[in-house]
């Protein structure tokens, strides 16, 4: 019924949005779709909803101690749609995304190319990246900081962190599992407990 846990979660606690961001001493990102095939993507970005996650995405990383988050928002298509001739997703559903949350004060900008994005924001040109897909976002992220990157749920009326990679059943009992990513997911889930109003 659910394809994976923030949709379950958000479900069982009757969230009305929820949203996967990934937190890594390198790089942050946020995800506009999350479980969904790739064909599915483009009907499911609309105005409000790419917008309402780039707002969760600003709060959450506010909450986590950065004044002012640098957003930047990531095009759907190859080179950001390159002006129409890609797609026009950017023209129709993301530049208006974005217009809307900095005209309610979110500084945000875009839509930015997915395959140069990501290099700026380890260059710490930007606190938070909001990729339009699950791999567009968890690529980078997974390749930078495997054994430390953590997956939190924003939306719930709880705190709730978990690793940023599967379970990893192979190779349980093992003595192989690395716990990096672990650590630093109960770590922020209490940062962000202690943090909470």
């Amino acid at each position: 019924e659910f394809p994976g846990h923030t949709e379950l979660l958000g479900a069982r606690f009757g969230s009305e949005r929820v949203a996967m961001l990934f937190d890594s001493p390198g790089l942050r990102v946020i995800l506009a779709t999350v479980h969904t095939p790739l064909t599915r993507v483009p009907g499911m970005l609309t105005v409000e909803g790419v917008a309402s996650v780039i707002e969760m995405g600003d709060a959450a990383v506010r909450a986590l101690g950065v004044a002012r988050p640098r957003v930047a928002v990531c095009g759907l298509n190859p080179h950001a749609g390159e002006g129409g001739l890609f797609g026009d997703e950017e023209a129709r559903v993301i530049t208006p995304a974005i217009e809307r949350v900095r005209a309610r004060g979110v500084d945000a900008s875009g839509p930015y190319p997915g395959d140069t994005v990501f290099n700026r924001a380890i260059q710490r040109e930007f606190d938070l990246v909001v990729a339009m897909y699950h791999d567009q976002g968890l690529i980078p992220v997974k390749l930078l900081a495997w054994d430390s990157a953590v997956n939190v749920t924003l939306g719930l009326p709880v705190v709730r962190t978990s690793p940023d990679h599967g379970t990893a059943f192979d190779i349980a009992g093992l003595n192989r599992a690395d716990a990096g990513s672990f650590g630093r997911a109960v770590d922020l889930a209490v940062a962000m407990a202690t943090r909470a109003p």
